[in-house]
């Protein structure tokens, strides 16, 4: 089935991860490029996955799916440690990036099992969480461009909400365009 609006607001969201890259991450330390493009990256690709899928493509459901997971764990771990960089102005080490990527693929290949595809929702609100504190705790230490990333994840955290609630939007819609709104305003905080 094809699902047209779904699959604009999937190609806008990755364009969106593209462009903030180039436009905000692209002069960051190597190792927090790094970081921030894997985030990214994982992003835009599960996107452009969804594209074809809403446009009815149907062996790019499987596919869609599993990049979804993939940024919904080492994409996810990336940005929390590239956020973890940004607020305390400190530069990560080679060595961080590794352990990211491995703690990221470990959670990856788990939620492929469909015992535990449950809890990639848990893991995307704890992660919610934790960006919020660590820009919490960025505006603690007066870096001011931490309200950017607090702004980002109420976005974010508000259009999970859609869902549940009967308004007469897609919830797929509203989802992929405030996480398009979440990064850029992730990359005001540069």
């Amino acid at each position: 089935m094809i699902y047209f609006f779904n699959a604009i607001s999937d190609a806008v969201l990755a364009v969106v991860c593209i462009v903030a890259f180039f436009r905000f991450f692209a002069r960051q330390p190597f190792y927090h490029r790094i970081l921030w493009g894997i985030f990214l990256v994982t992003t835009a690709l599960a996107a452009a996955a969804g594209v074809f899928r809403y446009l009815g493509l149907k062996e790019m459901v499987d596919t869609h799916r599993s990049l979804s997971t993939l940024a919904g764990s080492v994409g996810l771990v990336a940005v929390v440690v590239a956020i973890w960089a940004l607020v305390m102005q400190q530069s990560m080490p080679r060595w961080v990036v590794i352990i990211s990527v491995v703690v990221g693929l470990l959670i990856f290949v788990t939620l492929l099992k469909p015992t535990y595809q449950v809890f990639g929702s848990v893991i995307q609100a704890f992660t919610m969480l934790l960006v919020m504190l660590i820009a919490v705790f960025g505006l603690m230490k007066k870096y001011q461009k931490a309200v950017w990333i607090v702004v980002g994840v109420m976005i974010i955290g508000l259009a999970t909400k859609v869902a549940s609630n009967h308004l007469p939007l897609n919830p797929t819609d509203v989802y992929h365009y405030a996480l398009a709104a979440m990064i850029l305003c992730f990359g005001k905080a540069v």
